[in-house]
């Protein structure tokens, strides 16, 4: 009993040795997780920048002009010039031409620049028709300034009215000289046969014939200078001894006259009337004092304006009206103070 009792404590001894000397089994460590590399946010997507926008293109619009070889023409140029100087929404050419045939080659040459608009005052309306009848057919808004040309093929007109300068005027010689019989006549014309001299002629005709005691003797051609003026007035005095009225078509037409008729000491012409408004005629009216008693308006600074006034408009919106025409008033000595700022020379 004492050998199985030892035995069986010995058998317990190695036990607990056993059990308090076995090295420890550790679990497997987890494995790390891989480092995290430091990345910054990124930053939010920007708008593909847009191209600046670029200024709209300017149009073009060209102006023939005939010479400018007068009063008129001179003044018309320079307002024109004046009123579309620094244009940030057009780009205006503006041409003079030599004579009627440069003129004519000018507006071919026009027709083919790309312009968005031709404008034109034409020497000889009745010789430019054809071009500018091409110009309106090639799509090209065409504007017609102060003197018409023999077709409708046009986009506008611009202009004061020539047949109610005519008429104006016959209405005032036609009272001037009532109830005296056997008043004698003479026409200074404008270039006689184009359109500006057959529509002031027909306004004079179609109102003289009210007044059959004045009688045309004769006519002449002003051709809207004093040179021309002073030669045709010169022979009319010749060919005729006795004159009462002068009728011209222009203020610089009846500066010759005049100088043609006082050279010659001519007392028996007591009536001379114009059209236009220039400084000597607007003068001449006011201080009543000479045979020179009245004008018909046609300002080219008034004219020049609304040229330009419509082809901007047009330009702008679309619309046009077919025909600009101002009307004109007859300039005596009771209301020539509201013209004098207009006048040219």
């Amino acid at each position: 009993m004492k050998k199985v009792l030892i035995g069986a404590l010995a058998f317990l001894l190695c036990f607990a040795l056993v059990a308090c000397g076995a090295p420890k089994t550790e679990e497997p460590a987890a494995p790390e997780a891989p480092a995290q590399e430091s990345v910054a946010p990124a930053a939010p997507e920007q708008p593909a920048e847009q191209p600046a926008e670029q200024p709209a293109a300017k149009k073009r619009v060209a102006v023939s002009l005939p010479p400018a070889d007068n009063a008129w023409q001179a003044a018309l140029l320079g307002k024109l010039q004046e009123v579309t100087a620094g244009d940030t929404e057009i780009e205006w050419t503006i041409k003079n031409a030599v004579d009627n045939a440069d003129q004519q080659n000018m507006l071919a040459t026009f027709k083919d620049g790309g312009y968005d608009v031709i404008a034109c005052l034409p020497g000889d309306g009745t010789l430019l028709t054809t071009i500018m009848e091409e110009i309106y057919d090639a799509g090209i808004p065409t504007i017609i300034i102060d003197r018409n040309i023999a077709s409708d093929k046009y986009t506008s007109f611009v202009a004061e009215d020539n047949y109610s300068c005519g008429a104006m005027a016959a209405e005032f010689i036609g009272k001037f000289f009532e109830g005296q019989e056997d008043v004698k006549l003479v026409n200074l014309r404008s270039y006689i046969g184009i359109p500006i001299d057959l529509e002031r002629f027909q306004g004079f005709s179609d109102v003289i014939k009210n007044y059959p005691n004045i009688k045309i003797i004769g006519e002449g051609d002003g051709e809207f200078n004093s040179n021309a003026g002073y030669q045709a007035m010169t022979d009319l005095l010749a060919a005729h001894d006795h004159i009462d009225v002068v009728f011209t078509h222009d203020d610089e037409s009846t500066t010759g006259a005049m100088t043609a008729i006082e050279q010659a000491g001519r007392t028996d012409i007591k009536l001379i009337t114009g059209m236009g408004g220039t400084v000597t005629a607007l003068n001449e009216i006011k201080a009543d004092n000479t045979i020179h008693k009245a004008t018909a308006s046609y300002f080219p600074t008034k004219i020049a304006e609304d040229a330009v006034n419509i082809i901007r408009d047009f330009i702008r919106t679309g619309k046009i009206d077919k025909d600009n025409v101002r009307p004109s008033t007859l300039i005596t000595k009771e209301n020539v103070d509201q013209f004098m700022q207009y006048a040219y020379q």
